[in-house]
């Protein structure tokens, strides 16, 4: 006779789960990393500006530096003569003040001479006709382009806090402000087992194809995900449906000093769902079990008390491949940007129409696998195929999960529709294309 376990589920809202999840992430210590290593990585520390930026005032265009005062009505019929008394380029010094109608030859960053406060562009000149004098034809110029220095940053300033996720735009910033190098967070080591007899991993495929087994595909995917949150996976293959299998292999991950589990299938209530109360003999204090949500119902979250060893957080996710890529998409990666000391740890959202119904139970939030058509601006929303939590496909084909909350019930055709994006890569996007094309 099948035996079921019978456990009291908690049933939290999708919120209240998320919340309990991110107060028990605290970001891991610090380590110091070359600037253009810490791509990817959350500051440990503020980064302030070792010099100003620029230096000094700048020319913004190729031109001339002069007095305003000189340029006052220059006009095409009117030109006003000056007389050019040297040059400078970016990186050189100013030179000499400039004097009553005088001009400088000045390139485009390079430090404005003393005295002046002007740069006429060169196209309203005559470049120099004649040699050692221009003409200006406009007084437009007058008092403009000059960047005036410590305009971007100034020395001592914090121009990144601790907290900032690292990215090109920030790179540039290390660079510009003197940042040789940098403190950030140490990247979370984040252990995967997955646990069923049936599984096969891709060496033993033939199984599959003799229908004597299924494809285990959270350990792949979970890594990916793992990788792409900043953190560092330590797989530990699949355990058996055997206590000891499964305490070996927990065991493994605490000799490599994981610093999350991730655990997928054995989540249920039956005879051979043992990975949960195998965990629990061996001091896993389950906060919570079952979260109103579709796809993964039966995720957990605690965490395994082990002697002197730090409390491992644990997150138990369903088997069924929808339900784990989506427990881990909404709790797993947010908690794993949190303990790698990002202040923005959820993805970002966008609001598109849906191009078809979308009908969920009132009681759950649920959250569809979908793809964009037409207006980039205000995409329509598909289902990748069928919802089922057990097929692959819908979610390999998935550009975003939208979401039917708590509550709403559903959302009809035409109506708006929020969506998760799944873009890890940044190349996504509706059919149309970003610039409408």
């Amino acid at each position: 006779m099948t035996k079921f376990e019978m456990r009291a589920p908690d049933w939290l809202s999708v919120k209240d789960a998320l919340e309990r999840v991110l107060l028990s992430a605290d970001p891991l210590g610090e380590e110091v990393v070359v600037a253009h290593d810490a791509l990817g990585r959350a500051l440990a520390r503020g980064v302030l500006a070792r010099a100003h930026l620029p230096p000094w005032d700048n020319s913004a265009m190729d031109g001339y530096a002069a007095r305003a005062q000189d340029l006052r009505g220059a006009s095409r019929g009117a030109p006003v003569t000056l007389q050019v008394v040297g040059e400078t380029r970016a990186g050189e010094v100013a030179g000499r003040a400039i004097g009553q109608k005088e001009a400088v030859r000045i390139m485009t960053g390079a430090p404005i001479p003393p005295g002046a406060d002007s740069v006429i562009r060169v196209e309203d000149t005559d470049a120099e006709a004649t040699a050692g004098q221009v003409k200006v034809f406009s007084d437009s110029d007058a008092e403009r382009h000059i960047r005036p220095g410590g305009q971007d940053m100034r020395e001592g300033e914090e121009v990144l806090r601790a907290g900032t996720s690292i990215g090109t735009g920030q790179i540039g910033l290390l660079a510009a402000s003197g940042a040789g190098s940098v403190a950030v967070h140490r990247r979370p080591r984040a252990a995967i087992l997955s646990n069923g007899d049936e599984l096969v991993q891709a060496e033993n495929f033939h199984r599959v194809t003799a229908g004597k087994g299924v494809p285990e595909t959270n350990t792949s995917t979970l890594a990916a995900g793992v990788t792409l949150a900043g953190g560092i996976p330590m797989l530990l293959g699949i355990a058996r449906d055997d206590p000891h299998d499964i305490l070996d292999k927990v065991e493994e991950a605490r000799r490599g000093r994981a610093d999350v589990l991730f655990t997928s299938g054995g989540a249920s209530l039956g005879e051979k769902d043992l990975l949960k109360r195998v965990l629990e003999e061996a001091g896993l204090q389950v906060d919570f079990w079952r979260v109103k949500m579709r796809p993964g119902t039966p995720f957990s979250f605690g965490r395994l008390k082990d002697g002197a060893l730090p409390p491992l957080p644990v997150f138990g996710l369903p088997g069924n491949p929808a339900s784990s890529f989506v427990t881990f998409q909404v709790f797993g990666r947010p908690f794993l940007l949190r303990l790698a000391g990002h202040e923005r740890v959820h993805r970002p959202v966008i609001l598109g129409r849906a191009g078809e119904d979308f009908v969920s139970p009132l009681h759950l939030t649920q959250f569809f696998r979908v793809v964009f058509r037409g207006d980039p601006a205000s995409p329509a929303v598909f289902r990748t195929g069928p919802q089922t939590s057990g097929l692959v496909r819908p979610q390999g084909l998935a550009q975003g999960l939208a979401v039917v909350p708590e509550g709403a019930g559903e959302v009809r055709e035409g109506d708006p529709i929020r969506v998760m994006l799944l873009d890890d890569l940044g190349i996504g996007g509706a059919e149309a294309g970003y610039l409408g094309e």
